[in-house]
């Protein structure tokens, strides 16, 4: 599979009312389009994809916190803040964003929540991991 097409499949299905239509603001609305935009450029990102999925398969590290801690400096300045505090809707959007990749984009049949502990940056606390991978993932260009 490509990242094209998972980020086509996550663009056409994300806001739809079988997935994360709470979250259609975060796709469509300006305010977030920073923030729609940082996510779909690292899913667009071969390389970062792959260390993301790494980081979540080997290690137990949330594709949220891999990615968050990646775009630390453009969320500092999205946010203007040092700090990167995101809003509650943002981080639930992230959060469901990655869902929908690894869910429905990559196949995984699992997940459980993790404490991640970004309380000093971002203000994230836990998010989620994915198991259950029912084939191995090739990502093409």
């Amino acid at each position: 599979m490509t990242t094209t097409e998972i980020a086509q499949k996550v663009t056409e299905q994300f806001s739809d009312p079988n997935h994360y239509k709470q979250f259609r603001e975060f796709q469509y609305g300006a305010q977030y389009r920073p923030y729609w935009e940082l996510c779909m450029a690292a899913l667009l990102d071969k390389e970062l994809l792959g260390h993301i999925i790494f980081c979540n398969d080997i290690h137990r590290i949330p594709p949220v916190k891999t990615f968050l801690l990646y775009y630390r400096k453009a969320f500092q300045e999205i946010t203007g803040r040092e700090d990167a505090m995101l809003e509650t809707f943002v981080k639930k959007a992230i959060g469901a964003f990655w869902g929908m990749v690894f869910k429905f984009g990559l196949g995984y049949q699992a997940q459980e929540s993790v404490s991640i502990s970004l309380n000093r940056e971002f203000m994230v606390r836990t998010a989620t991991c994915f198991m259950g991978l029912q084939k191995e993932i090739v990502l093409e260009g």
